[in-house]
């Protein structure tokens, strides 16, 4: 079955953002509007504590900022957005065996909160490195069971932004220094039951950013606790699903 994702083009988005959720035009920082998150229920894990940089964002935001790795559009892009923080969301856990817990950084729209980016800094003597980088919005990166998960909304070509065809979901393992592929699932959100139906991987692991390790800024052996992180509860059951529009590509396993 022919799928498109969704590319985000500003001038796009901004067109959905008022069609669909009517953004704030005093908000400031990452600017590539859409429209809101919808939940999804996925399964409760138990989140292990976070390290301390989760809790300061500024800290969190001159990380990303310095990761000449990152593109210069989100680096540009990553101000605090008006009358709030930063827009960002973070996840954190064993993902590479590092020195400490692995960082997900999800980089969003100010407004609606929409995935612009998708991160994994690993720890290296006490410094983080950027092993894993997903720019193609929309996106959400987050911790499931030590693995990587990867969530895009799929559109085709016709779909309204608010009504993408499905979603594709693709779980990543940590091997050989590289994350690779081990599962990879399409939901069909027009069918009468929506079921995650698997789909073949890529045999490639995926690319890793030339990332040298930044200084966080913050002890680095420091920890907090999940509800004092800017991560979800332990009993948080829902992610965002993102959702966007624009300009239609087309998005394969191997991709």
């Amino acid at each position: 079955m022919g799928r498109v994702a969704s590319t985000v083009t500003t001038g796009a988005l901004a067109c959905a953002c008022v069609v669909v959720a009517g953004c704030g035009t005093n908000a400031t920082g990452a600017r590539r509007e859409g429209p809101a998150p919808v939940a999804t229920s996925t399964k409760a894990t138990t989140r292990a504590a976070a390290p301390a940089i989760v809790a300061d964002q500024v800290a969190l935001a001159t990380m990303v900022r310095k990761d000449a790795s990152v593109s210069a559009d989100v680096r540009e892009d990553l101000t605090p957005c008006a009358g709030a923080g930063y827009p960002m969301d973070t996840d954190s856990g064993n993902l590479t065996s590092g020195d400490g817990p692995d960082l997900v950084i999800n980089v969003t729209t100010c407004g609606d909160g929409l995935g612009i980016a998708a991160y994994v800094y690993r720890m290296v003597d006490g410094k983080y490195q950027n092993v894993f980088a997903d720019e193609q919005p929309p996106v959400y990166g987050s911790v499931d069971d030590g693995q990587l998960q990867i969530i895009h909304e799929v559109y085709r070509t016709d779909d309204p932004v608010s009504y993408p065809t499905g979603q594709e979901s693709v779980t990543y393992a940590w091997r050989d220094q590289r994350f690779v592929e081990v599962a990879r699932d399409f939901s069909d959100f027009g069918a009468q039951t929506p079921t995650a139906s698997p789909e073949p991987t890529s045999t490639d692991p995926a690319p890793r950013p030339k990332s040298d390790p930044v200084d966080p800024g913050v002890p680095s052996g420091e920890t907090v606790t999940p509800s004092q992180s800017a991560t979800p509860d332990a009993d948080d059951t829902t992610v965002p699903r993102m959702s966007g529009g624009g300009d239609a590509v087309q998005h394969g396993p191997g991709q």
